[in-house]
């Protein structure tokens, strides 16, 4: 295999999303819950057992922030060195804190069924994400609650108010 300008080997698209995924820190599992996929799918991608679809590819392309063309080309690498790190001191801050997140697009917040949790739990951020985790009810039951892990989008985000949790003080 050659090299391209930008480092990364030429090699084949599956061989790309793995040595992507990677460099990004990313699970098959986290790509798979981006993309609404199964883990497998994503493995049999980068196996070469399979491609994503045009849209898929294009999620994963945003996921990466490349081009398409980048994407299935091989000039990833050189878009990845010229991008600039975003400051994540303050968000950081708040991992392991509950907060109340406000959402550029209160419609798919809803679909999501974020925009009715008042309260989530920040687990992790990087560059594009914020895992989080929140409890709802569990569908078709009144009372049962369940727990839910869900990666969010950094740019979908417009502001994180953090909640305070007070104790009471025995006299």
């Amino acid at each position: 295999m050659e090299k391209d300008k930008g480092g990364l080997e030429s090699c084949t698209l599956g061989e790309r999303l793995a040595t992507l995924r990677k460099k990004y820190g990313y699970s098959q599992q986290d790509i798979a819950d981006m993309l609404d996929v199964t883990r497998q799918t994503i493995s049999n991608w980068e196996c070469g057992q399979g491609a994503p679809t045009l849209d898929k590819a294009a999620e994963l392309a945003g996921i990466y922030r490349i081009s398409l063309d980048e994407l299935a080309g091989g000039a990833a690498e050189r878009s990845g060195a010229q991008k600039k790190t975003k400051d994540l001191h303050i968000l950081k801050k708040l991992m392991g804190k509950k907060c109340r997140l406000e959402y550029l697009d209160q419609t798919e917040a809803a679909i999501d069924d974020l925009l009715g949790n008042t309260q989530v739990r920040i687990l992790e951020v990087n560059d594009e994400w914020m895992r989080i985790e929140y409890e709802r009810r569990r569908e078709g039951t009144f009372r049962q609650k369940e727990t839910v892990v869900k990666l969010v989008e950094l740019s979908k985000i417009t502001g994180a108010v953090l909640t305070v949790e007070t104790e009471v003080e025995n006299g």
